[in-house]
């Protein structure tokens, strides 16, 4: 049986409308230590049960994140392995709860280490886009003000769920000078912009990335403009598996995001389409800022390859 504790950070995650996949993959290990911690399994075996059945379900949560998909199997290994070598109940939580720990702490020392790296690409008084909710984004651009930078930001309202209105209200609290847009307005601004910075929820191993529906169409418009498309994500966003060619899932959401549970009921023939997440070509995006360093699309193979499944140092 699934615990409540991450029944609960589920329906919570859809309540906030999912912010960046750092947000969602952060509580998402704090469910899974709460859950391990509580858990009344009198027995490795029962343990094991309850634990994979906890997993199993926060995987859903967002089927195209892959840092949560990467932190996910992350602490199974560390468990299974353990189980394998007769740990019991005890032990086995203690691992789930130091595993997830340690996953989350290198992930939040990543972002650290993007935003480092990402302000030494923001020059002064730069005039950047930025599209969804980011972390890695957030943080670059707070790093770049802190250096006296002074960034300008057009921050697009990232329609159905909005959530560059809270991109917009975190930037501008540290000071930045932010102007919210409407998303059809991009081709309008991208003229007075210099750069374009955005986050990614997948970064596939041909470089492709994966983020808020939206980035495909703003790169592309950015291209033609001649105005440099970087992308900030961590190394635990890169996906193994597509290096053997699976494709990424792209979900869609509720519907009633775009139109409303009332409205929608008045026109049962009336169909709406939520898609999450699109697709952005390695041949719009200029650099990757990672952790350890700034790379082409095409090099996303090589971290693919040397990462061999998930490994956290």
């Amino acid at each position: 049986m699934v615990h409540r504790d991450v029944l609960k950070v589920v329906d919570d995650m859809h309540i906030r409308q999912m912010r960046g996949g750092t947000v969602v993959t952060h509580a998402a290990l704090n469910a899974l230590r709460s859950a391990a911690l509580k858990s009344k399994a009198t027995s490795s075996k029962q343990f094991l049960v309850e634990f994979r059945e906890n997993v199993n379900y926060l995987m859903k949560i967002r089927a195209a994140s892959m840092p949560l998909a990467n932190s996910l199997r992350y602490v199974m290994v560390d468990v299974q392995q353990a189980a394998d070598h007769g740990a019991f109940v005890k032990e086995l939580q203690d691992i789930v709860s130091k595993s997830a720990r340690h996953f989350d702490r290198k992930l939040e020392e990543s972002i650290r280490e993007i935003a480092e790296i990402g302000a030494r690409r923001i020059k002064e008084g730069d005039v950047v886009m930025t599209h969804s909710y980011s972390s890695s984004v957030i943080a670059i651009l707070k790093k770049a003000h802190e250096q006296h930078k002074h960034p300008k930001v057009f921050v697009t309202e990232t329609r159905p769920e909005l959530e560059g209105r809270d991109v917009a209200r975190e930037l501008a609290a540290e000071g930045i000078d932010v102007t919210l847009i409407i998303d059809s307005a991009v081709s309008h601004f991208i003229e007075d912009s210099d750069k374009v910075l955005i986050g990614a929820e997948a970064v596939a191993a041909n470089g492709a990335i994966v983020n808020k529906i939206g980035t495909a169409t703003i790169a592309a418009v950015a291209q033609r403009a001649r105005v440099r498309v970087y992308a900030a994500a961590s190394t635990y966003k890169f996906s193994p598996e597509t290096m053997l060619g699976e494709l990424i899932e792209i979900e869609e959401r509720d519907p009633s995001y775009v139109l409303g549970r009332a409205k929608m009921s008045k026109r049962p023939r009336f169909h709406v389409r939520n898609p999450a997440f699109d697709v952005t070509s390695a041949q719009d995006i200029d650099l990757i800022i990672t952790e350890r360093g700034v790379i082409p699309p095409q090099a996303a193979i090589l971290i693919v390859r040397e990462q061999k499944g998930v490994s956290v140092p």
